[in-house]
């Protein structure tokens, strides 16, 4: 069965419906709490691309899951299906069509859930926790990226047990973002590395933070065709680095 049409869940295959949520009056805001939350921290969260006809949020959690809901016109939301990996899931993200979820997880792994199958299936692996991962989609080729504790940027064809390309990275991968034709990575230690994806990915620049802190948040924009421009955070969410490309 699949996601897209569907009010009570996937069916087979996950967990539907993943329970019950109690109410909570401690919100001055009025903000909306989705159903069913997962029961840890939550590591990461993404909207569905705009190519699907309906609202759909993913969310990763310390609680080894990462779950989906229909988000509705009035900010109500419907469980729709979860899936589970061996450790924390650290990251998500969606394809560009919006048919496939990828998660990034502690269990050194990555996975593809088929959102019309409610399948989950492995399509990497690293030597340590997979911190971030990313959809790229560019004219000549397809592939995931996928940024690790074990000092390693991967693209991998889903097809496929093998990376297509392994980059060696100066520290551990914090977090990472990706716009076609520019990718952007910060490690510990204060790296921060842009590459540059047309034909295969390469380097493009290499950085070190003027700042002391863990890097938290990397952004990066797409102004025009011809140029790019490039943020990055610290903790604070102040600004320490523009760049451009054109």
């Amino acid at each position: 069965m699949s996601l897209f049409g569907s009010t009570s869940g996937f069916g087979t295959g996950g967990t539907s419906m993943f329970g019950s949520t109690t109410a909570d009056n401690h919100n001055p805001m009025k903000d909306i709490e989705v159903t069913s939350p997962p029961d840890d921290s939550i590591s990461c969260l993404a909207f569905s691309p705009p190519t699907l006809p309906g609202n759909f949020l993913i969310a990763g959690s310390w609680a080894n899951d990462v779950r989906c809901w229909e988000v509705q016109d009035n900010g109500q939301t419907i469980p729709k299906a979860q899936q589970m990996h061996t450790g924390p899931v650290l990251d998500g993200c969606w394809s560009d069509d919006g048919s496939k979820v990828f998660t990034a997880s502690c269990d050194k792994t990555a996975k593809m859930w088929d959102l019309n199958s409610n399948q989950a299936i492995q399509i990497a692996q690293h030597d340590a926790p997979v911190k971030t991962i990313h959809w790229i989609k560019a004219p000549n080729y397809s592939c995931v990226m996928t940024g690790s504790w074990d000092k390693t940027l991967k693209f991998w064809d889903t097809r496929s047990p093998t990376p297509m390309m392994t980059l060696q990275l100066p520290e551990r991968c914090y977090c990472a973002d990706v716009v076609h034709p520019m990718a952007a990575v910060a490690t510990a230690e204060r790296g921060l590395i842009v590459y540059q994806l047309e034909n295969q990915p390469s380097e493009f620049r290499r950085i070190e933070s003027p700042f002391k802190h863990q890097h938290r948040l990397r952004c990066y924009f797409l102004k025009d065709k011809v140029e790019q421009t490039y943020w990055d955070f610290c903790p604070f969410g102040k600004v320490i680095l523009k760049g451009k490309r054109s």
